[in-house]
C-alpha cells in the first residue's frame, strides 16, 4: 500500500507544475557532511570529477588546466595544463581519456595527460549561444551528457535541453537525449529559472540529477525523461553550484565557484531510506 500511494505523489508531482519543491530527500542538503574550502586557483572551480578516490579531478571555467586536488590531506597537489586559456565548464572521466567541455559545445579529449598530453577537439554544432556548461560520462551507453544553459526553443516552447555525445562516433546527436519543460518551474504562482551547470547519473537509483544556479534547484529525473523531484538549494553554502558527482556508495558531491568568498566542495551523505 505504501509504494503504491508513494508512486502516485511521484506522478502528482512530475505531472503538477505547481507542485512544491521536495523536501524529503535522500540527502540532508541544509547540512553538509563536510566542507572543503578550496584554495585561490581554484575559487572558480567549474566541474569536477572522481580520479582515484580520495583524488578528484577539477577544472577552473578560465584556465585550460586539470588540477588534482585530494580531498583527504585537502591539498592541491599536482596542476596539468591541456590547452589555452578559455571558458571550459565540466569535465568527465573515461577508462583512458579525460573530456573538458568548453562553453562554446566544443570537446577536448585528453590522453595521457599525467606525462605528455594528447589532445584532440571536437567541434559540434552547438556554440555559445546554447551555452553549454555540464558534461557526464554515460558509462551504460558510452556516450557524454551535455546540458545547455540556454534555452531551445521546440514546437514553439521554451526547453532546457541535454544533448549526447556518442563516444564510438564522436558526434553530438541533433537531437536532445533529454527535454525540461519549463512548466516544470513555477511553484507558489513564482516562476523558478532553471538553467543546468552540471548533472550526474546516481549509482543506486539510475535516475538523473541535475543542479542549476539559477534558481538554486536540483531536479531528479528518470532515464526516460520524467522529472520525479526538485530540490530545494537555497543555502549559503551553495555559493554558485557549478559541478556535481556521486561515489559509488552514493554520497553526493557538489562545487561551488567562489564569489567574494572561497570556492568550495560540499559532501552529502546517502542516507538509503
Amino acid at each position: 500500500m505504501f509504494k503504491k500511494v508513494f508512486l502516485l505523489l511521484f506522478f502528482w508531482t512530475c505531472k503538477n507544475p505547481n507542485a512544491e519543491l521536495n523536501t524529503t530527500t535522500n540527502y540532508q542538503l541544509s547540512k553538509p557532511s563536510k566542507i572543503w574550502e578550496m584554495p585561490k586557483k581554484l575559487v572558480e572551480i567549474s566541474g569536477i570529477s572522481i580520479l582515484n578516490f580520495p583524488h578528484i579531478l577539477s577544472i577552473n571555467d578560465e584556465e585550460g588546466k586539470l588540477y588534482d586536488y585530494n580531498l583527504e590531506t585537502k591539498d592541491l597537489e599536482e596542476t596539468y595544463k591541456f590547452g589555452k586559456d578559455g571558458d571550459y565548464e565540466d569535465l568527465a572521466i573515461t577508462e583512458d581519456a579525460i573530456y573538458v567541455l568548453k562553453s562554446n559545445g566544443t570537446i577536448y579529449q585528453i590522453k595521457n595527460f599525467k606525462k605528455k598530453p594528447k589532445v584532440e577537439t571536437f567541434k559540434t554544432f552547438l556554440s555559445e549561444k546554447q551555452d553549454a556548461e555540464g558534461l557526464f560520462f554515460d558509462a551504460d551507453k558510452n556516450r557524454l551528457l551535455i546540458a545547455c544553459k540556454e534555452e531551445v526553443e521546440i514546437d514553439d516552447e521554451d526547453y532546457n535541453v541535454i544533448y549526447e555525445f556518442d563516444l564510438n562516433t564522436n558526434t553530438l546527436e541533433k537531437t536532445p537525449a533529454f527535454t525540461i519543460s519549463k512548466e516544470h518551474f513555477k511553484y507558489k504562482d513564482k516562476k523558478h529559472d532553471f538553467a543546468p551547470s552540471g548533472l550526474a547519473i546516481h549509482p543506486k537509483t539510475n535516475t538523473l540529477f541535475v543542479i542549476s544556479t539559477v534558481g538554486k534547484l536540483m531536479i531528479e529525473m528518470s532515464l526516460n525523461g520524467e522529472i520525479l523531484n526538485k530540490y530545494n538549494l537555497d543555502y549559503s553554502h551553495f555559493i554558485q553550484p557549478e559541478g556535481i558527482f556521486f561515489t559509488p556508495n552514493g554520497d553526493l558531491y557538489i562545487s561551488n565557484e567562489g564569489k567574494k568568498d572561497k570556492g568550495n566542495i560540499l559532501r552529502f551523505d546517502y542516507i538509503n531510506k
